[in-house]
């Protein structure tokens, strides 16, 4: 009987241990930073991807923002679809140079990831288009990133 309880024990150990070797296998994916793009006259406020925040943009803008949470897929081919959500708030008027009150707008979108990506990113980098489209891609480095900017523009 003392020799049953031990070999159930031990299979229970060996069980746990493939299955926390599938689990570390499943989710061998590299952490990146987010870079949030902002093509258009309006601040982008609160963007969060897959539930992580992610950053903010002014108009015309971009900043960078290291998070933690997101998660780049080990499979450079595979297709991803993100779960985007962002809030578009005040005007930016160029002339003027001044940001003008707007109500806040409410957006979500399901973006799907271009692919195929490198194998080790570093950054997820989210384009905001005038048109209210988003695009994402993985960048394994630091680029840099140019937003074209209107004539005038004073920031």
């Amino acid at each position: 009987m003392m020799m049953d309880t031990m070999k159930r024990q031990l299979l229970k150990l060996f069980g746990l241990a493939a299955l926390s070797g599938c689990a570390q296998a499943q989710t061998k994916s590299r952490s990146v930073s987010t870079v949030v793009l902002n093509y258009t006259d309006r601040y982008i406020d609160r963007v969060f991807v897959d539930g992580v925040f992610a950053g903010i943009a002014d108009a015309y803008g971009g900043e960078g923002s290291r998070v933690q949470g997101l998660l780049a897929p080990s499979d450079p081919n595979r297709i991803v679809m993100l779960k985007v959500k962002w809030i578009v708030a005040d005007t930016y008027d160029v002339e003027k140079n001044k940001y003008s009150d707007m109500p806040n707008e409410r957006h979500e979108a399901s973006v799907e990831l271009a692919h195929p990506y490198p194998l080790n990113p570093s950054y997820l980098v989210l384009h905001f288009y005038p048109d209210g489209h988003v695009e994402a891609e993985l960048e394994a480095g630091r680029v840099n990133w140019r937003i074209p900017r209107p004539a005038g523009y004073h920031r």
